[in-house]
């Protein structure tokens, strides 16, 4: 009877392993840049002398900011449950 050779699987997907770290890593810094002009945009807010155009300019930077932040949230755990 003769043998097959079947190819071996490797124990690791190196190439779904470096692809979940670029993911991640892309997020996690987006996720703290969009942070930290949220945070930096509602500090400006809260300046009594600037023009108001400046402080309704912040209040929409800052809206975005979080917007883009439940986003971000949401896609994660969309992509969690259909996975």
């Amino acid at each position: 009877m003769p043998s097959t050779v079947t190819a071996s699987t490797p124990l690791i997907d190196w190439h779904a392993l470096w692809q979940v770290l670029f993911i991640s890593a892309g997020t996690s810094l987006g996720l703290v840049l969009l942070f930290t002009i949220g945070v930096y945009a509602l500090s400006t807010f809260q300046h009594k002398d600037s023009v108001v155009l400046y402080r309704g300019v912040n209040v929409l930077i800052a809206s975005v900011s979080g917007a883009g932040i439940l986003a971000v949230i949401v896609w994660g755990f969309y992509y969690i449950v259909n996975k």
